[in-house]
């Protein structure tokens, strides 16, 4: 198992690679999570949003704003051959406990509809989050934006 730790600057081009290499993410989303990264980075330890990397996968995630200590996963990605390993379940775990060191009291993510996203969607209820709801054509023509919560 990869160790998982906070990412650092130097973690840039592997972040988008696991991106990119995953399969998960399109052109216009890949640009996102390249400037999403940037921006952060650029911040500096003032901004509240958490990346963590590990070999193979890296996740974001935010506080939501005007929640009472509610956080939103709004990125996680995992190479296809680290999948079923228990990579993705380490990745949440440590994103759990990160945004509990930061008072955290909900935890939040989204994923789609499709069935490429169905191990997304079936690794999250595993994992004790309950699904809350759905956005219909969120994506796209037919493909809703499924959202997940758990207490934390």
């Amino acid at each position: 198992m990869s160790d998982i730790s906070p990412a650092h600057g130097q973690d840039r081009d592997a972040i988008l690679d696991v991106a990119a290499k995953s399969g998960l993410f399109g052109p216009d989303d890949l640009a996102f999570v390249a400037d999403d990264f940037d921006g952060w980075l650029a911040a500096g330890p003032e901004d509240p949003r958490l990346w963590l990397v590990a070999k193979g996968a890296a996740a974001m995630v935010a506080p939501e704003p005007l929640s009472d200590n509610a956080w939103n996963m709004l990125f996680l990605a995992v190479l296809p051959d680290e999948r079923r390993r228990g990579l993705g379940v380490a990745m949440v775990g440590a994103v759990e406990a990160a945004v509990r060191a930061h008072g955290a009291r909900l935890l939040l993510i989204d994923t789609a509809s499709g069935d490429d996203q169905a191990p997304a969607r079936a690794l999250y209820a595993k994992l004790g989050f309950g699904k809350v709801g759905d956005v219909p054509d969120y994506y796209g023509d037919g493909v809703a934006r499924v959202s997940f919560a758990k207490r934390l």
